[in-house]
């Protein structure tokens, strides 16, 4: 940790640098004392030019003093930690450093176990600054495939480790649990990052980012060696974390390398892998380079079927069509068929029923085409796909043929929108109203599709919204922190990033509106 000291006393300055000598030893941590300066002026010059860690300051001097620097500093570093010393316990001073936000305050002659205890907070701060950092630059070389030099050479001073690993996730449960009804919050990521850290070695650090599918995570490893060891450790600590229910994560990870600049491209290559190789149903651990045999080619051709399939479509023989499609699923899920091509398996299937209907489905191929990716990604296992896929093809048929159906679908999803209208301000989740009302995720998305003409997190984001609008225009006093707390949302900034994107504008925007203008 880089310490700038300013006093205009040098006896006091050798003295506080001996003693940080000392507890940088005692902590085994670098307390450097890069400057030396003996008044304000001196100092912000210093601070400009070294960017440290901390700034340590005598509250009298002559020129400018420690508050008037305490000043300056936060109007041009807001976030530089400062440490006030004073020979004088005056609580004016101590009152007029904390205006400036001051990180600790220190009588002269200074002890031994205050500095220490000082000292441990700031390493702590300076260590968590260098840590976000990092991820806000690994974030930037994430979303620009090239950067300028400047930033080349930013990147490389704050991720100097020698090699790097890229682990790309996909978590079934993620889509409908976190994007938009429960966000992953800092602390899952941070129990997570807790737990890899008992893997790695000193120094080691791990990153983890939500990627724009809505349902992938990426981590990205600091490493000091090419980690091959601690590979089975890692992926027991990511099935342990992402497993919901039975269903563990699928991960594709890269090999060791050293040059972080690479992680854009690497990133898109390690989507593509897992995207052609996912198997609904199966946790797979793979790496970038695996050369095995395309698993495309182990799927049988299935023209026969698909021509059964649509002599019976032209004899309206939907009972028969229905078995034929059963009897394909059991086919795909002996083969292991991957989930790209079995999507493609099912569009075609719509295109063929539509052909044969000479006329376009009740709902149009783009519904059916978002109904059918939202299967393919809640879908636990071939079975539950094949039931929620054949319920979907019930609408196309005219008439009911999807089993044994004891239920009125419209009075159940009725029941399903007075329990959400109820519990608004609970989590809320496609797992939890499985639970609540015993019917599969996939049977659950097409409800949503059906009676709503939306999916099941569009329909709970819109009426918390809704709802927001409602408080927001006959309780006006209340806080917009108050009002996320009662629809569910317990982040205030993602309650405000949510309501901004779904009506339009900022809830300060629609509050000022909304004195003239009615729901």
């Amino acid at each position: 940790m880089n310490i700038i000291v300013v006093d205009d006393e040098p006896f006091f300055i050798e003295q506080l640098k001996k003693k940080l000598a000392m507890l940088s030893e005692e902590l085994q941590t670098e307390l450097i004392v890069t400057s030396e300066c003996y008044n304000g002026k001196e100092a912000l010059e210093a601070i400009a030019r070294e960017t440290p860690d901390a700034v340590f300051t005598d509250i009298r001097m002559t020129a400018m003093n420690g508050i008037e620097l305490a000043k300056a500093i936060r109007e041009r570093h807001p976030d530089l930690p400062i440490v006030i010393l004073s020979a004088y316990p005056s609580f004016e001073y101590l009152r007029e450093a904390m205006r400036f936000n001051v990180t600790d305050y220190l009588v002269k002659p200074i002890d031994a176990p205050a500095l220490q205890e000082i000292v441990e907070k700031l390493v702590a701060n300076a260590e968590n600054r260098s840590y976000l950092k990092a991820q806000k630059t690994l974030l930037t070389i994430l979303v620009s495939p090239t950067l300028p030099s400047e930033a080349e050479q930013t990147a490389r001073v704050r991720l100097p480790y020698p090699f790097y690993r890229a682990f790309f996730i996909n978590n079934i449960e993620s889509v409908h649990e976190y994007p938009v009804l429960a966000p992953s919050s800092d602390e899952d990521d941070k129990r997570l990052i807790y737990e890899l850290g008992q893997i790695l070695s000193g120094g080691e650090l791990s990153w983890i980012f939500p990627l724009d599918d809505g349902r992938s995570r990426l981590l990205v490893l600091g490493l000091n060696d090419n980690g091959e060891n601690k590979l089975p450790a890692l992926f027991d600590a990511l099935s342990k974390h992402y497993s919901r229910g039975g269903a563990g994560p699928s991960v594709v990870y890269s090999a060791a390398f050293p040059d972080i600049l690479r992680l854009n491209k690497l990133v898109t290559a390690l989507r593509t892998c897992l995207s052609e190789r996912l198997v609904i149903g199966k946790a797979l651990y793979l790496t970038a380079s695996d050369t095995e045999p395309d698993r495309h080619a182990s799927v049988p051709d299935t023209d026969i079927e698909k021509s059964k399939l649509d002599r019976l479509l032209t004899a309206r023989d939907y009972g028969g069509a229905i078995e034929l499609i059963r009897s394909l699923f059991r086919i795909w899920e002996k083969y292991d068929c991957p989930t790209a091509v079995l999507g493609m398996q099912l569009r075609d299937i719509v295109h063929r029923i539509e052909n044969q209907e000479k006329k376009p489905t009740k709902l149009g191929f783009r519904n059916w085409e978002a109904r059918i990716e939202e299967q393919l990604q809640t879908a636990r296992s071939f079975p539950e796909l094949a039931e929620g896929f054949i319920a979907m093809l019930s609408q196309m048929f005219e008439q009911e043929t999807t089993g044994n159906w004891s239920q009125d679908l419209s009075q159940l999803f009725a029941r399903i929108e007075a329990y959400i209208a109820s519990h608004i301000g609970q989590p809320l989740s496609l797992p939890l109203l499985t639970e609540q009302f015993h019917i599969s995720k996939t049977l659950l998305c097409n409800l949503f599709r059906d009676y709503s003409g939306k999916s099941f997190v569009e329909y709970v984001t819109a009426l918390r919204m809704h709802k927001a609008q409602e408080l927001m225009i006959h309780y006006p006093r209340m806080r917009n922190k108050e009002i996320a707390e009662m629809i569910g949302y317990f982040d205030q900034n993602y309650f405000s990033r949510v309501f901004t994107s779904v009506i339009g504008m900022s809830p300060s925007e629609f509050r000022a509106r909304s004195g003239s203008e009615t729901l």
